[in-house]
C-alpha cells in the first residue's frame, strides 16, 4: 500500500485452512490499525481456495467439498468473462503454504493472473519439505532435468519449477528464509549433516537447503 500504492481492495489472499484465514485476518487488521488504515482492512480479499469457490460458485457450487476447486478451475479456465469478474481488481495475489498446490489450485492462481489482465503481482510462501500431500495431486508427466515419470502424484518442487517459469522470468525476487528460529543449533546442525549427506549422494536433486 505505500510502497507500490495498491489499494486495500486489490490485494487479494489465498490460504488452504480456515484457521490460516482468520490468523491473517486478524494480522491484517492489527497491521492496519497499526498504520492508521483499520477502517480499510476488510476491504483485503483473504479466502481459503474453498471459500473463494464458494463465494463465486454460488447456486452451481457442487455439493461435494472435494468437487469444488476442479468445478472453480474449470469454469476459470473457461470462461474469461468469469475470471474477470472473480480476479475483480487485483492487482496483488498472495498464496500462503504454496507447498498445498495440486493441479486444481495451480490452475486457480493462473487463472486469477490472467483475469487480472495479468497486471497482477503473484508471491507465493512456501516450503517444498513441508509438502506432505502428494496424495492430493494426479500423477503429471514430470522432466525438471531429471527422467520423466507418471508413476505417482509429483512432489511440490513441481509447482514450485512451474511457478519460476510462469510468473518469473527476469523479474523473479525469490527470497530464502533461512533461519529456523523453532529449534535448538545443536537440531538444526545435525538435521543438516543428515540432509546434506542425503543430497550429496544425488547431484541431479536439487532441493538441498542450507
Amino acid at each position: 500500500i505505500r510502497e507500490q500504492h495498491a489499494k486495500p481492495s486489490e490485494i487479494m489472499v489465498l490460504a488452504f485452512n480456515r484457521a490460516v484465514v482468520f490468523e491473517i485476518r486478524k494480522r491484517v487488521r492489527d497491521l492496519f490499525r497499526s498504520l492508521g488504515y483499520a477502517a480499510y482492512a476488510s476491504r483485503v480479499r483473504v479466502h481459503t481456495f474453498h471459500g473463494l469457490a464458494m463465494r463465486h460458485l454460488g447456486d452451481a457450487a457442487p455439493s461435494v467439498t472435494e468437487e469444488l476447486l476442479p468445478a472453480l478451475a474449470r469454469r476459470l479456465t473457461r470462461d474469461a468473462a468469469f475470471r474477470a469478474t472473480v480476479a475483480g481488481e487485483c492487482r496483488v495475489l498472495l498464496v500462503y503454504e504454496f507447498q498445498d498446490v495440486n493441479e486444481e489450485v495451480y490452475e486457480i492462481i493462473r487463472a486469477l493472473h490472467s483475469g487480472s489482465g495479468e497486471r497482477a503481482g503473484v508471491m507465493a510462501i512456501g516450503d517444498d519439505d513441508q509438502d506432505i500431500l502428494r496424495w492430493n495431486r494426479k500423477p503429471v508427466r514430470v522432466g525438471w532435468g531429471r527422467p520423466a515419470v507418471e508413476a505417482g502424484g509429483v512432489f511440490a518442487d513441481h509447482y514450485f519449477g512451474r511457478f519460476r517459469a510462469d510468473f518469473g522470468g527476469a523479474d523473479l525476487s525469490e527470497l530464502t528464509l533461512g533461519v529456523n528460529f523453532r529449534s535448538s543449533p545443536e537440531i538444526v546442525e545435525k538435521s543438516q549433516e543428515m540432509i546434506s549427506g542425503f543430497f550429496g549422494r544425488r547431484p541431479l536433486l536439487r532441493r538441498l537447503k542450507t
